[in-house]
């Protein structure tokens, strides 16, 4: 029998579900407004279906254990927290829908939530939302690696390909640092490889 979870830890376990990989609290926050409280976390990890850690700059990371999937997978069938509004009861009724469908092809829980989580925008969308919030203006230069620090979200290979085909399709420019002494370690790891030299900065509306 499922241990009863307080609102909150059970809003964490179907944010972390919908995310499907590693999530921090930023990661959770942009794409689901949600973030896991130390109450919620507490009880999530005593019950032995969540497992975090802190990462860089204090920032913690979430993921459902073996047994946490297998818990989330009653949040399709369960009733909505008692006392919540509309938004919740028109989930957990998309849920039910969900849960017949599985059943009805055979399906399970990992191979429905098998991809991480794009957001509701592509990634080229939030390449040009990160770079509009980092720019003082059309046109300038903007730091790699305070791009992706804007979409941690994306694994770096998804990111990077999508970067060179907007390069290609010149919806973007990848440019390197002129002034390569100068460059840091961070700045470094984030430059990618382009016609055999390594682009550190993107423009956008460059006239």
């Amino acid at each position: 029998m499922s241990v009863a979870l307080s609102t909150p830890a059970r809003q964490a376990l179907v944010a972390l579900m919908l995310h499907v990989t590693e999530a921090s609290n930023p990661d959770l926050r942009k794409l689901y407004r949600v973030t896991i409280d130390k109450p919620a976390r507490d009880q999530l990890t005593g019950e032995k279906l969540i497992t975090w850690r802190k990462g860089l700059r204090g920032a913690i990371f979430h993921e459902l254990t073996e047994q946490g999937w297998i818990r989330v997978k009653d949040e399709l069938t369960a009733p909505p927290p008692d006392g919540v509004g509309a938004a919740w009861h028109l989930l957990y009724g998309t849920f039910r829908h969900l849960n017949s469908l599985m059943i009805e092809n055979g399906y399970q829980v990992a191979d429905v939530f098998a991809r991480p989580d794009p957001g509701p925008f592509s990634v080229a969308d939030r390449v040009r939302q990160a770079y509009a919030d980092l720019a003082d203006k059309p046109g300038d230069l903007v730091s790699l690696a305070r791009l992706r620090d804007e979409m941690p979200d994306i694994p770096r290979g998804a990111l990077d390909e999508v970067l060179l085909e907007m390069d290609r399709h010149r919806a973007i420019q990848l440019d390197p640092d002129p002034n390569r002494k100068a460059l840091s370690d961070r700045a470094k790891q984030a430059a990618i490889p382009l016609g055999g030299e390594d682009m550190h900065l993107i423009t956008i509306g460059r006239s």
